[in-house]
């Protein structure tokens, strides 16, 4: 009955904030009559508000909160990536400029659309099919795909401050983007592909389902940096997705030393490094956010 309550409170404070955020993001920008871009401006909303308020049950790793039991780690990092994608969703719903919601889309189905297709084909036995959280995750998960192809197929115009998306990146920004995008691109695929290597990269063993979940963040970022190295605009919002998921992870293994349990030495010497620099991107492009 808890299980259910928390469910049933996390749906309600969704269906609050997503009203919220419609009525002070989107309407003043859109009139309701405009249905194509109404539905991919709420499709953004959708994704802030769910990463926003999935990630106190993640980062508590309430069992009401996600459609199959993950480690404490694991979760904790899922709740990152939610805040992640929740504060660079929330940027873009700010200025909404075309490269920008071009960029939340790219990112929204690199997320989700290998992970979907991983768990249909090789996955579905971790799934309670007595459980109502588990059709929610299904349910969701597959019309923000549908929706995010045929938004990024036929994605209506968008023309708010579009000298925002012409700006180039510095030399020094792009470099640091391309490395990002090949080390995310690399650890992600094989954390994707296999559970089994040095415990210290492959920190889930025996578990490839989890292991593929905080893959399809790494190559989110990996396809975060491609897509906006050469421009300014889109170049720090990225820096802000890795910034807000490398603090993630780094305060993630923190929590998890200060309850006793085992840290990963590398994901927090790697992620930490990247949150820093990518903290100093950010302040150097703080006056055009």
């Amino acid at each position: 009955m808890d299980l259910i309550v928390m469910q049933v409170l996390g749906l309600l404070l969704l269906i609050a904030g997503v009203g919220g955020a419609y009525r002070f993001l989107v309407r003043p920008r859109v009139p309701p009559s405009d249905i194509q871009r109404t539905g991919l401006l709420m499709l953004l909303v959708l994704t802030m508000m769910g990463g926003f308020i999935g990630s106190i049950g993640w980062w508590t790793d309430n069992p009401a909160s996600f459609s199959w039991d993950l480690p404490l780690l694991a979760s904790r990092m899922l709740g990152a990536a939610a805040v992640a994608f929740g504060v660079l969703n929330w940027l873009v719903l700010a200025h909404p400029t075309q490269r920008r919601v071009r960029l939340a889309l790219l990112l929204l189905l690199t997320y989700l659309l290998p992970l979907a297709v991983a768990i249909v084909l090789f996955h579905l036995n971790r799934f309670d099919p007595a459980a109502p959280i588990t059709y929610s995750f299904f349910i969701i998960v597959i019309v923000m795909i549908l929706a995010g192809i045929w938004y990024l197929w036929k994605q209506p115009s968008i023309v708010e401050d579009a000298a925002r998306d012409t700006r180039p990146t510095s030399s020094l920004s792009r470099g640091w983007l391309t490395g990002l995008a090949i080390l995310m691109g690399v650890w992600g695929i094989a954390l994707f592909l296999s559970d089994s290597g040095p415990d210290l990269i492959w920190a889930w063993p025996g578990d490839l389902l989890t292991s593929r979940l905080i893959a399809v963040m790494l190559l989110t970022i990996s396809a975060a940096a491609v897509y906006s190295r050469n421009k300014a605009d889109t170049a720090h919002m990225t820096h802000v997705l890795v910034l807000v998921y490398g603090l993630g992870v780094v305060v993630a293994n923190i929590a998890h030393a200060l309850e006793g349990k085992p840290v990963k030495p590398v994901y927090v010497a790697v992620f930490g490094i990247m949150a820093f620099i990518s903290l100093g991107f950010w302040w150097q492009s703080r006056k055009n956010p």
